[in-house]
């Protein structure tokens, strides 16, 4: 597991959104040699039909699934960023699965508020892209499961709702 802690001072959004897009450069590169492997089929056989193809599933694995995972976590560092009570916040990488720990003290309602941030920004943009008829909406509505219990928005809510003192360890945060 990658991890890379940025002081409250320095977090930005854009810089978690990079590191979220960097992370899965797999799949860049994947999609980047599927797009060259059909330009060459295209330069070789005047079939375009593969390049058309390509360049979809490029649009589908960059525009959805990285940006949409991009702004779910700068939207919660963008919260993060915001509450005096949070010290620091650890961008958290594996094979899977890129994360945010805050570190600090956050009220029940703030912490509520960074939990609904990455979905709900993504609700909203894949609204807007839903009524614009664009087939990229279902990849942000997606990000509104994450609201559920199973999910790690979702148990943050739900804690958020069930502490019975005012304020708390941020959902990340080890205890000392």
């Amino acid at each position: 597991m990658a991890r890379t802690t940025y002081p409250r001072s320095e977090l930005r959004a854009l810089r978690v959104a990079w590191t979220v897009a960097a992370s899965v450069w797999p799949l860049t590169a994947f999609l980047a040699a599927l797009t060259l492997a059909a330009l060459a089929w295209w330069a070789g056989t005047g079939d375009w039909g593969l390049v058309l193809l390509s360049l979809l599933f490029a649009k589908a694995g960059l525009l959805g699934l990285v940006a949409s995972f991009a702004l779910h976590e700068a939207a919660h560092a963008a919260v993060l960023k915001r509450l005096n009570g949070i010290t620091s916040v650890t961008v958290e990488r594996t094979a899977l699965r890129v994360s945010l720990r805050p570190e600090g003290m956050i009220t029940r309602g703030q912490n509520a508020l960074v939990a609904l941030a990455g979905p709900v920004s993504c609700g909203l943009v894949g609204a807007a892209l839903w009524f614009a008829g664009d087939a990229l909406a279902w990849w942000y509505l997606l990000h509104l499961a994450f609201l559920l219990p199973v999910f790690g928005d979702g148990r943050s809510l739900w804690r958020s709702v069930h502490f019975k003192t005012g304020r708390a360890p941020a959902a990340g945060s080890r205890r000392r």
